[in-house]
């Protein structure tokens, strides 16, 4: 991946991200703590798969 599609990508990501927040049809108060809920949630997820990557042997 050229690294204009890579920095074109993260700005459409970007972009539909903002667009998100401006149409949820929640207050913003409940849509951060859903997004912090989420973030939480993925962060506990990539530290169990890091975790797991470690104990495990290299194949």
């Amino acid at each position: 991946m050229s690294s204009k599609s890579f920095f074109s990508l993260l700005t459409g990501l970007a972009a539909g991200v903002a667009l998100g927040f401006l149409f949820a049809p929640e207050k913003g108060e409940k849509t951060r703590k859903k997004v912090m809920e989420k973030l939480d949630e993925w962060e506990e997820c990539l530290r169990a798969e890091k975790a797991a990557a470690e104990e495990s042997p290299n194949e």
